[in-house]
């Protein structure tokens, strides 16, 4: 693969090496019936951050779950987001792209790029939710491998608007790809969590990275960040990559009040997470499966604990929850560990005006963040 045709085409747009990090907002509801409120508040939210400045918006791909299921397509809220916007990169995070046909994925995010005039970008990633895959359930066992492939295909059909694949007659077809974008290149980025080989994947891609705090620190990041870019240069990719990080994000003037609003929302924000997670354990056959009453009373308890110890994790520097004096110290040191790019997740706040009014504050910390007479260094 010609590896100056796959360097990322929003490089020179990333931050300069010390400089400040850029931020954007993200969106990952957990609602029930609630929808027409997630997206009122989504389209409000991005509009501001348009206005404002701020880099991107990104929406996700989440099934069969209240966590997540306002977001079952992200062209879909993708085009939504380009039609009220102007600037703004307008993001997928994540595809899932073993669930859908490569040639499906470029069509829906072309249509959004001409939405948006060249705005659309995607994070990809392999899934990991068994109950996902009742969608494709050939392609679970092999779901990283034909991650790999995808990220390949999708930019080569994006790049040529071709696409060559078998028809039902045992032939094989190649066929224009409409409609066709306004970016010459797709803009694409790695999901990866605790795995270092997805790091290292990503960077031997030539592929950006999209990463949060779940299940590591700062501090571990950063090692992982630099496996990411030594991996990049080793197979010969243009530039360091962009990394960015997901951060559950509330800020108010008083920290205590941020804690306060942020720190329960969070509470119960983590516990629809834990379910989705405790499903698909039970899906995949690792669980007892016993129900009895005792039994779900302490499976209770249990998810309540860890999401408490969750919150605890999160209010000691892994979020954006704080004053906006706070969350500019946090931002930097992020930024030092590494980091080009901010996820602000926004919406796991459900009042709207609350959300609405930590994006103003967001706007001051986003300032903040970028004076360069308080370097922080990575610890």
């Amino acid at each position: 693969m010609n590896t100056t045709a796959d360097a990322d085409p929003r490089q020179s747009d990333s931050p300069p090496p010390g400089g400040p990090p850029d931020f954007g907002i993200f969106f990952f509801a957990a609602v029930g019936d609630r929808s027409e409120e997630t997206y009122h508040l989504m389209l409000s939210a991005a509009r501001r951050a348009d206005t404002l400045g701020f880099g991107f918006v990104s929406t996700p791909e989440r099934h069969f779950h209240r966590f997540g299921g306002a977001f079952p397509n992200p062209a879909v809220t993708s085009a939504a987001i380009a039609a009220v916007t102007r600037r703004i990169q307008i993001r997928a995070g994540s595809v899932v792209t073993p669930l859908h046909p490569a040639s499906r994925i470029v069509e829906d995010f072309a249509v959004v790029d001409g939405i948006s005039g060249g705005r659309a970008a995607i994070s990809v990633g392999s899934g990991w939710n068994v109950n996902d895959f009742v969608i494709a359930p050939d392609k679970y066992e092999s779901r990283r491998e034909q991650m790999t492939r995808d990220v390949a295909d999708i930019r080569e059909a994006w790049r040529t608007g071709r696409w060559t694949g078998p028809t039902p007659l045992g032939t094989e077809a190649t066929l224009p790809l409409y409609p066709r974008p306004v970016q010459p290149e797709l803009p694409v980025w790695v999901t990866a969590s605790r795995s270092e080989g997805t790091f290292v994947e990503a960077g031997r891609l030539g592929c950006n990275i999209l990463t949060h705090l779940e299940n590591q620190d700062i501090d571990s990041l950063a090692g992982k960040i630099a496996l990411y870019r030594a991996a990049r240069a080793e197979a010969g990719r243009e530039g360091p990559g962009t990394v960015t990080v997901m951060m559950h994000t509330y800020v108010a003037e008083d920290p205590q009040s941020a804690r306060t609003v942020g720190g329960g929302a969070l509470r119960d924000y983590l516990l629809s997470a834990i379910d989705l997670e405790a499903g698909a354990v039970q899906a995949g056959g690792r669980m007892s499966g016993n129900k009895e009453g005792r039994d779900v009373l302490s499976a209770a308890r249990a998810q309540q604990k860890l999401a408490d110890l969750g919150v605890n994790r999160y209010l000691s520097g892994n979020s954006l929850i704080g004053s906006v004096e706070e969350c500019a110290r946090t931002a930097r040191r992020v930024r030092a560990a590494g980091v080009d790019e901010i996820a602000c997740l926004v919406d796991f706040v459900r009042d709207p005006a609350q959300v609405l009014a930590s994006l103003e504050l967001l706007d001051a910390v986003r300032r903040d963040a970028a004076r360069a007479d308080e370097p922080v260094a990575a610890r």
